[in-house]
């Protein structure tokens, strides 16, 4: 099953791929709801090779899981600058996620056919297994709420 949103960001490509590596974005996608604690300290980028451990607790306090996180950044086709994709090999260790058998997630970065200082980010989930229609609604919503998010926090990316 896929759970995919695309938006234009209010950035140009190149600052919208460095705000996708940046830690401190993916910590706040689903602040306050959810807070994500590594356990060692965030790298200074998610960068290809990025292995890491994170805690996910509702508000900070109640723990719903933890995430491996793993890190590659895709080559681009031959020569070509755009579109760049990070996907994430990592996947729910612990909680109710853990219950699916795929979790892939892919985040790419394009130009916007409108203007070259706009960046189209697509933010896609791939999960399987014979509960995956019970979670595909919850992180729908959750897919539709990091896209609303980043769309905001984009506006000061530059």
């Amino acid at each position: 099953m896929r759970i995919r949103t695309e938006f234009e960001a209010a950035c140009p490509p190149d600052v919208a791929w460095r705000a996708l590596h940046d830690p401190s974005v993916a910590a706040e996608l689903y602040a306050p709801f959810l807070v994500m604690q590594p356990e060692r300290a965030f790298p200074v980028a998610l960068t290809t090779g990025t292995e890491m451990r994170a805690r996910l607790r509702v508000f900070g306090a109640l723990p719903v899981g933890a995430q491996m996180i793993r890190i590659t950044d895709l080559p681009s086709a031959a020569g070509a600058d755009w579109p760049r994709t990070m996907r994430d090999h990592g996947r729910p260790l612990t909680g109710p996620l853990a219950l699916l058998a795929e979790w892939r997630h892919e985040m790419t970065i394009s130009r916007s056919r409108a203007s070259e200082h706009r960046a189209v980010w697509t933010d896609e989930l791939h999960i399987g297994g014979a509960i995956a229609p019970l979670f595909r609604p919850v992180l729908a919503l959750m897919w539709h709420w990091r896209g609303r998010k980043l769309r905001r926090l984009a506006r000061n990316w530059q």
